[in-house]
């Protein structure tokens, strides 16, 4: 009798655990999303965003393939990307039959280009530029301005710069051309009229800048500016102005 109840119990515990609903999602069917099939949909995204001949945008890593569950999938943008100068995040949205499954961000790295004065060939330190000496390049932006070749020339370099390397004023010094205490040329310009003074600089400059001459015969100072070694020039006005 003892043994037919234990029997009976053993049975009721069997049936029992079979009865009880098993964990389905334990074996639920999944399917596997390439990365590169929602790569393929950030990067038109991205490609839209980011316009211009001097920027260009690259996968700043790979998407990995996603484990989703089976289903009709659609593949789609998500919400708003993240732009900044050098940076986009494009957001996208993997949807089973319908669902959300899941939110996967696809990264790019934004290079911006700019047009800036360059070596145009491997230049030697205290090289004074002349425009042969440079060329405008595009190269990728290192977040300084751009340099026109105009700001160099007559410049001196101070430092060996190999060709097609970016070129930037602090690079060089000015190159002074007319020094204090030594005789220069000064040129007298009345509109057709020129005329050739000796005199002697006071202060010193490069091409471009303006400076102290003094005139021996009339013990006069006046300013010039510099247009080239130990030359100097003075525009009067017009009487017409």
């Amino acid at each position: 009798m003892l043994a037919r109840r234990a029997l009976a119990l053993v049975t009721t515990i069997l049936i029992g655990a079979l009865c009880v609903p098993a964990d389905v999602s334990a074996f639920a069917e999944t399917q596997i999303v390439a990365g590169a099939r929602v790569a393929a949909v950030a990067d038109k995204i991205a490609r839209g965003l980011v316009v211009g001949l001097d920027r260009t945008i690259a996968p700043a890593y790979a998407v990995s393939d996603q484990s989703l569950p089976a289903g009709g999938v659609q593949i789609t943008a998500a919400g708003t990307p993240f732009v900044t100068p050098t940076y986009l995040s494009v957001p996208i949205a993997l949807r089973v039959d319908g669902k959300l499954a899941r939110t996967v961000v696809a990264g790019y790295r934004v290079t911006i280009y700019v047009h800036t004065a360059t070596a145009a060939r491997d230049l030697a330190p205290g090289r004074v530029l002349a425009e042969s000496d440079l060329a405008l390049a595009r190269i990728a932006s290192n977040g300084r301005p751009a340099v026109g070749l105009d700001v160099l020339v007559g410049r001196k370099l101070n430092s060996a710069t190999v060709k097609g390397a970016p070129l930037y004023v602090e690079q060089t010094v000015a190159d002074t051309v007319v020094k204090p205490g030594q005789a220069a040329i000064l040129l007298v310009r009345d509109g057709i009229v020129v005329l050739t003074v000796d005199v002697v600089a006071r202060t010193g400059g490069a091409i471009g800048d303006t400076v102290t001459v003094f005139n021996p015969q009339t013990q006069k100072a006046i300013a010039a500016v510099v247009t080239g070694p130990n030359r100097v020039e003075l525009t009067l006005p017009s009487g017409d102005q």
